[in-house]
């Protein structure tokens, strides 16, 4: 939804949408003088901006509507309503509507912009373009990173930071909310500007003005504005001639590749620069053996020693969601048995489990034991882990 604003000439002489763009009347023996100011703006930003108005014995300077540029924090004068006779009444009625960025501007289809988000992290996409819960319409090429509550968001590609809000403490998957989100903007030198959305309250630590770098510190996730739970929502955009708000496709760089779209449900993480793409088709290091208590209902997960008396699974994080089939080989040590297992995944599945039948082996359990892990033939990881009956 675009901001909007509205005056009468029977109302006060001013007026702002958002707290941000605003129009102001000055009237003289021949009319009025219509001006117009981004208040908030940087000296960088540019905002545009769609004028009408209504009116009795009046005429405008300039052919309603009127579509323009306001560059920076300057007041300018856009038309001028001049009275036609001054014995009758006036009156006129302004409507207008904005939008941040210049509707000119190309998007550098060649750029590949960094993950925003701290470089510890691995996260999955909840949403991808086109999402069916809320990508659609002006939103539709917007990417959901399912970040945590107070992770560290990141800036994907360098720019100007032209518009923040962290005062909104309040959220949830209701229209009403559509307004309420904390968020940053960043223009980029091809004049796009990026949005980073849903910040937690009082959780932006970058200032209007501010020029950011790619990996820097913007401030923390949270779930305000339209918004299910905790989640970053990223997207670039450029307006267009009739104001709408166009999201722009990007490539990101990740573990896996040099460039690329992100899908929903792929697990991504920043790539140190220098080393080469990983070709894994699971997270190895979130390959966990786990132990199921039955008597809390608790699974103890990414340990190596186990009960014969408890159940053992397994439980792999997959990279892109896809049909795979997953191997599993275990061999005790010093034994000629070997047990293995092999299922499939279905393509719509972001994990993966399996229950270890360790009472159907063939031998003493009590001892220390080797696992591979394998997918599509596919080595992924080697595993040592101790079965005991003292545990």
């Amino acid at each position: 939804m675009l901001p909007l604003g509205l005056l009468f000439a029977n109302e006060p002489l001013s007026y702002c949408s958002m707290n941000r763009v605003c129009v102001d009347f000055e009237p003289n023996r021949n009319g009025v003088d219509v001006f117009f100011q981004n208040k908030i703006a940087t000296n960088v930003t540019e905002t545009s901006i769609s004028v009408n108005a209504l009116y009795k014995n009046m005429k405008s300077s300039v052919p309603l509507p009127l579509v323009t540029i306001l560059k920076g924090k300057r007041r300018i004068k856009l038309f001028h309503l001049k009275t036609i006779n001054r014995r009758k009444k006036i009156s006129y009625k302004i409507h207008y509507k904005w939008i941040l960025g210049n509707y000119h501007v190309s998007h550098n289809s060649g750029y590949i912009y960094e993950l925003p988000f701290d470089s510890k992290l691995k996260v999955r996409i909840f949403q991808a373009y086109h999402g069916k819960k809320s990508h659609s319409g002006d939103n539709r090429y917007s990417i959901d990173f399912g970040l945590k509550e107070d992770d560290m968001i990141m800036a994907a590609r360098p720019g100007i930071v032209i518009d923040t809000e962290e005062k909104n403490n309040e959220g949830g998957f209701d229209p009403k909310y559509k307004q309420s989100a904390n968020f940053v903007k960043i223009l980029h030198d091809d004049g796009t500007i990026a949005e980073y959305a849903h910040l937690r309250y009082m959780g932006v630590v970058v200032k209007r003005g501010q020029h950011v770098d790619v990996g820097t510190f913007l401030g923390y996730a949270g779930s305000t504005g339209y918004s299910e739970g905790p989640h970053l929502h990223f997207e670039v955009y450029q307006p267009t001639n009739t104001l709408r708000k166009k999201t722009i496709p990007t490539k990101f760089r990740t573990q896996m590749s040099d460039g690329e779209i992100l899908s929903e449900g792929v697990l991504v993480w920043r790539r140190e620069f220098g080393t080469p793409p990983e070709k894994k088709l699971v997270d190895s290091d979130g390959i966990y053996l786990c132990e199921n208590s039955e008597a809390n209902e608790v699974s103890l997960c990414n340990q190596n020693i186990f009960s014969k008396l408890k159940p053992i699974f397994i439980t792999l994080p997959i990279l892109r969601p896809d049909l795979y089939t997953f191997q599993l080989f275990l061999r005790k040590k010093d034994s000629n048995i070997l047990y293995e297992y092999t299922w499939d995944s279905k393509k719509e599945d972001w994990w993966t489990s399996f229950m270890i039948p360790i009472q159907e082996f063939q031998e003493p359990l009590d001892g220390e034991w080797n696992l591979t892990v394998t997918v599509n033939h596919i080595t992924q990881k080697k595993m040592e882990f101790q079965i005991t009956s003292l545990k």
